[in-house]
């Protein structure tokens, strides 16, 4: 089985290429990466490495590495007999200064050059391309995988040691048969439970939607070990549904489902497809099988964990594990799966989260996704099943043990004082992609030529409008909350899923736990979501919150901006509570590599400006109205050493503890804001309307201070916060209605006079 990694490329016309990340070895098709794009596995085969050479620019011949120009390819310079040369990173770009050297033989219907394999590499990977004598530089073909393009919007070749010319396979497209029954059942949305359940009377039952599909068949595993299967087929049904009934003996086995499909360009040609069951609640992996679960277990309604108002939470981005990979104490744990780690973590005396102080925790995804094995490392942004639980996360995934493990997860998190937000993936599938092989058409994007739409700037975008997909997310959904009693959902790119579905889903999640949790990323590359989703209950990342704490931090400056932020005008609304506010999440740079060089990457600690400027982003955050939101780790120092997007780096990733006590003073500190924001006396930075308290700006201070007086309209309580985001120090001296007033952080008494430091803050309270 090929076990390297790739990208597939379409071109307009339908052909296409599969560009390996390294040579294929000869064995099977690499089949994850023809679901990722729907292709079916007919009609792909191997580009020879000459024919590669012409669109790639060279492939490796014995103890050679052969650089190429195809005449056919560049038709005037072969007319006008031209001599062709190699420039590239290995001669500085000028190969005229040795001629000889670089110059390429004139063949039959090419110029080639050999240069010794084992020399080059040496200098991979490198850029090349081709120049004529009178320097013409040949533009390469810019749609090949291997042409890249440089910052100044140059296309060059890529000369890479792990290609040698067999890692390119060519296919043409196939698309399921096209009929005018596909807009009926896009908008059509089936009723009734679907995958495996017992019916009114007590009987087991499968049920597949797939109203295109021309067979439908069960495949039934008794064991792993073997690949073995009874086929079953089953009854198509007016309602575009399959299904047939269970059997006994299939309680607990292994499972997959065979859609026969009719190409488009034949009426007689069939192929066919196994995928795992849409609807499976375990499986083995993300290729599958799905395993048969006997009855769910659906929690009392009346014994669900009712998490704080929206208002209220301070909540905490966190990746299971991340958190779990160095936790010392249970470091010996190796047979425990990861939830059930994180879930003894949980119930010990040494939780960092327990000690945080937080009453959320927005885990990334949990739904099985597109790793490899069991040790590769993934964020889990690639779903391939919304009701599976990730496999590589349980122990026993072959006995679905990670159904339990989780419930024990969610209930230690419960038992914490902490609700659990999980964050989602709807708007794109990972591969393989299941459900483009059960209707490519009917479950996602596609353009007028039959194109995979990519807005998510993942591929594979599921088409939200269609109502089978809606379905499908509207009952994963429901099924996370009953059976795992889960609080709350983040919704990835929700732009994608729109505003009528997201207003859907907050209407039927109510109905199942009336304090349920929605928040949504609420941009796409495809556009942003409507400002009418102020009506709603939703709260939407704030982006302008983190790039405008960002600025403030890194210029020292920005008064008007904290205003703004610290009295809850950031993001528009009578209700400050729908806007998160962060400066860091798992995508992109981490905070401290935002405003900190890691031009030495074994620094063995921050400088006291770094921390101190960190201690104050997380103050404005924790000190605004809104719900802020940590990435685990920042009140550590929590960093990506410089690294922009690591969702496949686990080592950098990993939480260190160790951090954790050289930065104790730090974390204590944050400890204490958040302890103070939940307090009686924090309650003013958790309005339930804008009106709900004054902002009053004080004058007469340095111009980079921020002083603020608010006072809470339905209680006799007055507040003073004072910031200084410039690296200077600043004299104030206090009001004298503020004189003698204890820091409610630290607790120590302001004299009437005193030193403002550089980047730092005061909070002081009273009663009238």
């Amino acid at each position: 089985m090929y076990s390297g990694g790739g990208k597939v490329f379409i071109a307009e016309d339908g052909r296409g290429w599969i560009y390996l990340e390294k040579d294929w070895d000869g064995g099977l098709l690499p089949n994850d990466l023809l679901e990722q794009a729907g292709v079916l596995s007919t009609g792909v085969e191997l580009l020879t490495p000459k024919e590669r050479a012409k669109l790639g620019g060279y492939y490796r011949e014995g103890e050679f590495a052969v650089f190429l120009v195809d005449k056919n390819q560049f038709p005037s310079i072969c007319k006008e007999e031209k001599r062709i040369f190699l420039g590239s990173d290995l001669n500085g770009w000028n190969p005229m200064e040795a001629p000889s050297e670089w110059e390429m033989k004139r063949m039959d219907q090419s110029w080639q050059l050999r240069l010794p394999w084992k020399e080059i590499t040496e200098h991979s990977p490198f850029r090349f391309k081709f120049v004529s004598d009178d320097g013409e530089w040949l533009e390469p073909f810019c749609e090949f995988p291997s042409v890249k393009q440089d910052s100044n919007g140059v296309f060059n070749y890529l000369f890479d040691q792990r290609r040698t010319g067999s890692d390119v396979l060519v296919f043409e497209m196939v698309e399921e048969e096209r009929n005018s029954n596909l807009k009926r059942w896009i908008k059509y949305r089936p009723e009734g439970k679907f995958g495996f359940f017992r019916d009114s009377n007590g009987l087991g039952k499968f049920r597949v939607f797939a109203p295109r599909a021309k067979k439908v068949d069960l495949l039934i595993y008794q064991n792993l070990d073997d690949n073995q299967q009874e086929r079953y087929p089953m009854e198509s049904d007016e309602d575009g549904s399959w299904s047939i009934q269970s059997k006994g003996q299939w309680e607990n086995a292994f499972y997959m489902i065979s859609i026969t499909q009719q190409k488009s360009d034949s009426g007689n040609a069939l192929f066919e497809k196994k995928i795992l069951d849409p609807y499976a609640r375990a499986a083995v992996g993300r290729n599958g099988p799905g395993i048969v679960l006997s009855d769910s277990d659906q929690i009392d309604r009346n014994n669900f964990f009712k998490p704080d108002p929206m208002k209220d939470l301070v909540i905490v981005e966190a990746h299971v594990r991340d958190l779990m990979e160095k936790a010392e104490s249970l470091q010996a744990s190796e047979k425990t799966s990861w939830f059930e780690r994180l879930t003894n973590w949980i119930s010990s005396k040494d939780c960092y989260l327990r000690e945080l102080g937080v009453n959320a925790v927005e885990l990334q995804p949990v739904q099985e996704f597109d790793s490899r094995s069991r040790e590769e490392y993934h964020w889990g942004y690639m779903p391939v099943n919304f009701f599976c639980l990730e496999s590589s996360y349980a122990r026993l995934p072959q006995k679905a043990s990670g159904v339990a493990e989780f419930r024990s997860l969610i209930r230690a998190f419960h038992d914490a004082g902490i609700a659990v937000i999980l964050d989602v993936v709807y708007n794109h599938v990972g591969i393989p992609a299941h459900l483009m092989n059960l209707d490519r058409e009917l479950y996602f994007r596609i353009d007028a030529l039959g194109r995979l739409q990519n807005f998510s700037g993942c591929g594979n975008d599921l088409n939200c409008e269609a109502e089978p997909v809606r379905k499908i997310i509207l009952d994963s959904l429901k099924y996370l909350v009953e059976e795992f009693d889960v609080d709350g959902f983040r919704f990835d790119l929700a732009e994608l899923l729109g505003k009528d579905l997201l207003l859907e889903i907050e209407e039927e999640l109510r109905k199942i736990k009336p304090g349920i949790i929605l928040i949504a990323e609420p941009w796409s590359f495809r556009g942003r979501l409507p400002s009418s989703m102020s009506e709603s209950n939703y709260s939407l990342w704030s982006d302008d919150c983190r790039e405008s704490i960002c600025r403030v931090i890194k210029e020292g400056n920005g008064t008007e901006e904290i205003l703004r932020l610290m009295s809850g005008e950031m993001n528009g609304g009578s209700k400050p509570w729908k806007s998160v506010n962060y400066i860091e999440s798992h995508d992109d740079y981490a905070f401290i590599d935002r405003i900190f060089s890691f031009s030495d990457s074994e620094i063995q600690s921050f400088p006291e400006k770094v921390i101190r400027k960190n201690r104050l982003a997380l103050f404005l955050i924790l000190f605004s109205p809104g719900i802020p939101m940590l990435s685990a780790g920042q009140d550590f120092m929590r960093n990506k050493k410089g690294h922009r997007n690591t969702y496949q780096n686990g080592e950098l990733n990993a939480l260190k503890y160790s951090d954790l006590k050289k930065y104790k003073t730090l974390h204590l500190e944050i400890c204490r804001m958040i302890e103070f924001r939940r307090s009686d006396e924090g309650s003013f930075l958790r309005p339930e309307e804008k009106g709900d308290c004054e902002y009053l700006e004080l004058s007469g201070f340095a111009e980079n201070l921020v002083v603020l007086e608010v006072k809470e309209k339905m209680q006799s309580k007055h507040h003073l916060l004072v910031v200084n985001p410039s690296d200077e120090i600043h004299s104030i001296c206090l009001p004298e209605r503020w004189i003698g007033r204890e820091c409610s952080i630290s607790g120590r008494v302001v004299a009437p006079d005193f030193q403002m430091d550089e980047y730092s803050f005061l909070v002081l309270n009273k009663n009238d």
